[in-house]
C-alpha cells in the first residue's frame, strides 16, 4: 500500500490514538453483563478508548480489591475484542498519590509530610502556628471523607527542620538551630518556644514540619513512599492485566499529583502554601547549598532584590527537578519496564482561560513540579492536559508545545465541565451541554494542537434523586454523563468520527506557526503564578489566536540551543519570526541576553511588553544594565500591540508554499501546514459565517477536499492564485493542495479568485413556507415521564414553556405535509435546543446535531397527497436532572423554536464542479 493509500485509509478508518475517549466513572462495582454492554455502548458511538475511574460514590475500601480487578480484567477483555484501546487511571477518583489509601495503610510514616513556618518579632520569645486549612475543603464534605481518615486533618511527629535568624528582608540569614527550647506539637497546629528573646533590628524564622496524621496521600518527595504507592497502586494493575500490557492496555496515566496544599492563619510570605517535605529533600537542599541554606530559604520567603530573586529562582529549579525525579520518575520507570506507555497530566494553572493563573489561585503551585511544565512532560511518552467548559483556551496549544519540545507532537484534552450558566450553582455542571457546543469545543481544541479528547465522563448510573450533594452524588460529579444526554444514542457516533478523521488530517502537519512565546517559568519561580507575567502570557496567548497568528509556547532551555536562519530562529526542525518576552523579569543568566541580541541581529523580531529582566538565576546580577543595551533592537510594548502588529508578525508564505489568509474580521479559524509527503493540509472551521483565501505560489496545484463527515476525499481540480473559501456556520473544511501538472479528467479548470464549493445537482427551490401550525407532539412508551402521551404543540418557543418544565428526553414534533406531486423538499429548522432525527412517512430521511438543521427530502420519500413529517428532537437532559435541586434558576429550552421552513425543488441544476468562477458560486 503506497503512503497515499495508507494516509486515506487511516483517514476513512482512524484508529482508536485519534478517536475520542472517555473516563469510564463507576459508581458501584459493575457486573459483567453491564461491563460488556457499555464497553460495546462506547464503542457503538465512536469512543475507542477508555480509563476506568473509581469516583467519590465507589466505596473506597473496595478500589483495587480482587473483585474490582476482575471487573477490569471483563473491561479490558471485551474492549480487546473490539480493538480498542484502554489506559489505566492511576488512583481512586482523582490526584494520583494515594491509591485508594492502599499506600498508607500499616506505613504512617509514608504519609504526606508539609514544611511550614513560624515568624517570631523581635523582643517575642514564642511563636504559634494555627487555623492550617486543607485545600480540599474547598470541595466539601465529600472530598474530606476521601482525602482524609475520618474527614478530618489531624497532624502529628512535629520537628524543627531549620531555625533563622534574619536582619530585614533584603538583610543576612544566619542558621541559629540552638535558639529552639522546644517544639510544642498538637492535632491542629504548634507553638515554637525559643531559649530567649528575639533581639531587635531581627526575626526568628522557625521552619517546622509535620505529617498528616489522617492524610491518604503518600509524601510525594519521600521516595520510599513513592516506591509504597506504586507497589500498591500500580502493581495490582499489572498481577490482574499483565497479559494485556503494551496490547490492549497501551498507558498508565496520571492526574494531578500533589500533596494538598495547605495554608494557615499566620503565614507570611511570598511563599503562599505549606511545601511537601522529607528529609531526603533536605538533604539534597544542604548538599546543593551547604552554608548558604540559611540565605536560600530565607529567599524562599521575603525579599525582592535581585540577589534574592535569583536564591529563589535556584531553589525551586532544585526542588522541582527533585520532586519530578522522586515522584514522575519513578511512575515512569515502573511504566517502562511492564511495557507501557506513560501518560498523564499535572495541576495547570491555565486551565479554563488564557492566563497562567486562571485557576487555583488561592493554591501556590510552584510547590508542585515548580509549574515546570516543560520539564513534566519529560517524564511523559503520550502529553497530557485538562481543558474546563467550552471554551478557546490555552491548555492544548501549550500541551502541543511542550509535546514538540520533545520532538513529539499532538496533546490528549481531558474536557470536563465545571462552570454553570448565568444563575447556576457552582459545580453544579453541565447537563444543558448540546452537542454543537462539544463539537464547537473539540474542533477548536484539534485546531490547537489536540490529537485526542478524553471526555470527562462517560457514566455508570445518572446518579439518584435523594440530594444534590456535588461530588458524591454521582449525578453532580462533574456532570454531565455524556451516555445519559438524550442526544448521545444516536447523534455522538457522527461527531465521534469527525474529530477522529480531523485528527488523523492533521496528525503529519508541521503547522504555520510563527511567534514563538517564552513560557516566563524564571519569573513564575521569583513573582509567583499570580505576578504580571501570568497575565501578560495570556493576552498574548489570547491575542495571537483572535488574530489567527500560529504560536507555540517555548522553553528558555529552547532558546539556549535555538539556531538562526534567514531570519528565523529555529527550535528543532520549527522555525519562528518572532519571539515574545511576556513580562519576562527572570532568565537563567546573561547568556540568554546574548542570545536574544544574537536573534535580533539576524532579524529575528523580539517583542516584549510589560515588566523586562531584571534578574539573572545565575551569575552577576546585571540583568537590567543588560537589557538597557538591548532595549533598541526590541520592540517593547505596554501591552499586548493590536492586531496589524500581530499579524505582521507572519511570514508572507504565498509567494514561496501555500498558506492560509483569514481577512481580518471572519470567523474562520485554521490549522495547517506542509504534512511530510509533497502536500500541504489545511483545516478550516468557522463558528460563523466566515471566509479564508487559500493562497498558492505559482503552480500548477492540484485541489482536494478530504470529507470528515463521511471520510471520503473529494478531487476539486486544479488551482492557482487565490482561492476563496467561503464557509457558512460551523463548516468544517480539509483542503489539502500538492503540485501537479495536469488536471485529471472530470476536473475543472480554477482560474484567479476562484471559489471553494460543492456541487452535486442542487436544485432552484420555491421561496420558503413556514411551517408554523398543525404540530403534535409523541413522547415515547420508555420516556421516563410523560409516556406515551400526545399533544398539541407550538413551535415558536421549546416546550419547557408548554407544560412540560421538567421532561428532557427525546419526542417527535409530527405534522402532515400535502403534496399535489412529490418533487425533493428542502426542511430548514432555524432555531433547535438538541439533535434532530427527519423522518418522512416512516423513513428516516436525515439528522442533524447542529446547525445548520438543513436536510434534503429525496423524492422517492415521498408521496402524492398527505405525508407525515416527523422530526425526533433529543435535547440535553438539563431539564430532567436539575429539576427540584433549584441548582438552575429556570428550565433549559428544550425542542423547537421557531418555525420549520420547507422548500421545494423548481429546476435540477446538474453539476459536478467544485472550483467555479468566483462570480458564480455554487453553495453547499
Amino acid at each position: 500500500m503506497s503512503a497515499r493509500e495508507t494516509a486515506l485509509q487511516r483517514f476513512r478508518n482512524p484508529d482508536p490514538w485519534h478517536a475520542p475517549a472517555a473516563y469510564w466513572f463507576w459508581h458501584r462495582l459493575p457486573d459483567m453483563d453491564t461491563i460488556r454492554a457499555q464497553v460495546r455502548q462506547m464503542y457503538d458511538a465512536g469512543i475507542r478508548s477508555f480509563q476506568v475511574q473509581a469516583r467519590l460514590s465507589y466505596p473506597i475500601e473496595g478500589y483495587l480489591d480482587d473483585d474490582y480487578l476482575a471487573a477490569c480484567r471483563v473491561a479490558v477483555e471485551t474492549a480487546a475484542g473490539l480493538g480498542m484501546i484502554v489506559g489505566i487511571y492511576d488512583d481512586y477518583n482523582w490526584q494520583t498519590g494515594h491509591a485508594g489509601g492502599r499506600a498508607v495503610t500499616g506505613y504512617d510514616e509514608l504519609r504526606e509530610r508539609h514544611l511550614f513556618w513560624v515568624r517570631i518579632p523581635a523582643g517575642a520569645s514564642d511563636g504559634t502556628l494555627s487555623g492550617i486549612r486543607s485545600a480540599t475543603e474547598n470541595l466539601g464534605p465529600a472530598a474530606m471523607d476521601w482525602h482524609y481518615e475520618g474527614g478530618v486533618v489531624a497532624w502529628a511527629d512535629w520537628r524543627v527542620e531549620y531555625a533563622l535568624v534574619t536582619e530585614g528582608e533584603q538583610g543576612t540569614a544566619i542558621e541559629r538551630p540552638e535558639l529552639v527550647d522546644r517544639l510544642e506539637g498538637a492535632t491542629d497546629g504548634c507553638r515554637v518556644r525559643l531559649v530567649e528573646p528575639v533581639p531587635n533590628g531581627t526575626e526568628t524564622i522557625v521552619f517546622v514540619s509535620a505529617r498528616c496524621s489522617t492524610s491518604r496521600l503518600v509524601n510525594p518527595v519521600d521516595p520510599v513512599a513513592v516506591d509504597r504507592f506504586v507497589e500498591a497502586g500500580y502493581q495490582p494493575f499489572a498481577d490482574a492485566l499483565g497479559d494485556f500490557f503494551g496490547r490492549t492496555v497501551a498507558y498508565m496515566f496520571f492526574d494531578q499529583p500533589h500533596a494538598v496544599y495547605y495554608d494557615w492563619a499566620e503565614r507570611v510570605g511570598d511563599l503562599r502554601s505549606a511545601m511537601p517535605f522529607h528529609e531526603s529533600l533536605a538533604v539534597s537542599i544542604r548538599e546543593h547549598w551547604g552554608e548558604r541554606t540559611s540565605q536560600v530559604l530565607a529567599a524562599l520567603l521575603d525579599g525582592d532584590d535581585p540577589e534574592r530573586l535569583s536564591l529563589r529562582a535556584q531553589f525551586y529549579e532544585h526542588f522541582s527537578g527533585y520532586a519530578m525525579e522522586t515522584f514522575l520518575g519513578r511512575l515512569r520507570a515502573w511504566s517502562h519496564a511492564h511495557g507501557l506507555r506513560q501518560s498523564g497530566h499535572e495541576v495547570l494553572g491555565h486551565v479554563g482561560g488564557w492566563a497562567l493563573d486562571t485557576a487555583f489561585a488561592n493554591w501556590d503551585l510552584r510547590v508542585n513540579f515548580g509549574l515546570d511544565h516543560f520539564g513534566v512532560d519529560a517524564y511523559r511518552d503520550l502529553t497530557a492536559v485538562d481543558a474546563q467548559d467550552a471554551l478557546v483556551q490555552l491548555s492544548p496549544v501549550f500541551g502541543d508545545s511542550v509535546a514538540r519540545h520533545h520532538g513529539r507532537s499532538g496533546t490528549m484534552v481531558e474536557q470536563y465541565f465545571l462552570t454553570p450558566p448565568e444563575g447556576g450553582t457552582p459545580w453544579s455542571g453541565h447537563w444543558g451541554l448540546s452537542l454543537q457546543e462539544l463539537r464547537t469545543t473539540v474542533i477548536n481544541h484539534h485546531l490547537q494542537g489536540m490529537r485526542q479528547m478524553i471526555f470527562h465522563g462517560f457514566y455508570q448510573t445518572h446518579g439518584h434523586g435523594d440530594d444534590h450533594e456535588s461530588l458524591r452524588n454521582p449525578r453532580f460529579d462533574f456532570p454531565p454523563g455524556i451516555n445519559f444526554e438524550p442526544w448521545f444514542a444516536d447523534h455522538h457516533l457522527r461527531f465521534a468520527l469527525e474529530s477522529a478523521r480531523l485528527s488523523e488530517f492533521l496528525e503529519p502537519v508541521s503547522p504555520q506557526s510563527d511567534v514563538a512565546v517564552l513560557y516566563p517559568l524564571r519569573t513564575v519561580w521569583t513573582s509567583g503564578q499570580l505576578g504580571e507575567q501570568a497575565s501578560a502570557t495570556g493576552e498574548w496567548a489570547r491575542a495571537l489566536t483572535e488574530s489567527r497568528v500560529g504560536f507555540h509556547l517555548v522553553d528558555e532551555r529552547d532558546l539556549e540551543a535555538a539556531d538562526v536562519e534567514e531570519g528565523a530562529v529555529c527550535f528543532g526542525d520549527h522555525r519562528y519570526r518572532a519571539l515574545v518576552l511576556p513580562a519576562v523579569t527572570t532568565l537563567r543568566s546573561a547568556a540568554s541576553l546574548r542570545q536574544l541580541r544574537r536573534l535580533a541581529e539576524a532579524g529575528v523580531r523580539v517583542l516584549a511588553s510589560g515588566a523586562t529582566p531584571a534578574v539573572y538565576q545565575e551569575g552577576p546580577q546585571t540583568a537590567a544594565e543588560d537589557w538597557e543595551g538591548l532595549a533598541q533592537a526590541v520592540e517593547v510594548f505596554g501591552a499586548v500591540p493590536e492586531e496589524t502588529t500581530l499579524r505582521g508578525l507572519v511570514a508572507p508564505r504565498g509567494q514561496t508554499v501555500p498558506t492560509l489568509h483569514v481577512p481580518a474580521g471572519s470567523a474562520v479559524r485554521w490549522r495547517g501546514g506542509p504534512d511530510g509527503a509533497d502536500g500541504f493540509r489545511f483545516a478550516c472551521f468557522a463558528e460563523a459565517e466566515g471566509t479564508a483565501e487559500l493562497l498558492l505560489p505559482e503552480g500548477p496545484w492540484q485541489l482536494e477536499e478530504w470529507v470528515a463527515a463521511d471520510g471520503t476525499v473529494r478531487i476539486l481540480g486544479a488551482a492557482k492564485g487565490t482561492v476563496v473559501l467561503r464557509l457558512e456556520r460551523n463548516a468544517l473544511r480539509l483542503l489539502r493542495v500538492s503540485r501537479g501538472m495536469e488536471p485529471a479528467s472530470g476536473w475543472a479548470d480554477a482560474t484567479d479568485g476562484s471559489e471553494v464549493a460543492a456541487g452535486h445537482g442542487t436544485p432552484e427551490w420555491s421561496a420558503p413556507e413556514e411551517l408554523e401550525s398543525g404540530w403534535l407532539l409523541d413522547i415515547p412508551e420508555d420516556a421516563y415521564e410523560e409516556a406515551a402521551t400526545r399533544r398539541d404543540i407550538a413551535v415558536t418557543c421549546g416546550w419547557e414553556r408548554q407544560g412540560l418544565p421538567t421532561f428532557a428526553g427525546t419526542a417527535d414534533y409530527v405534522r402532515q405535509i400535502q403534496l399535489d406531486a412529490p418533487v425533493p423538499l428542502e426542511l430548514t429548522l432555524p432555531a433547535v435546543a438538541g439533535a434532530v432525527l427527519v423522518s418522512l412517512n416512516g423513513v428516516r430521511v436525515g439528522e442533524r446535531a447542529w446547525s445548520p438543521y438543513r436536510i434534503t427530502i429525496p423524492v422517492d420519500a415521498l408521496r402524492p397527497g398527505g405525508n407525515e413529517l416527523r422530526i425526533q428532537v433529543a435535547p440535553s437532559a438539563a431539564n430532567r436532572y436539575y429539576a427540584g435541586t433549584g441548582l438552575r434558576a429556570e428550565a433549559e429550552p428544550c425542542g423547537l423554536l421557531a418555525p420549520p421552513l420547507l422548500r421545494r425543488a423548481l429546476a435540477e441544476v446538474s453539476s459536478s464542479c467544485a472550483l467555479v468562477d468566483g462570480d458564480r458560486p455554487i453553495e453547499e
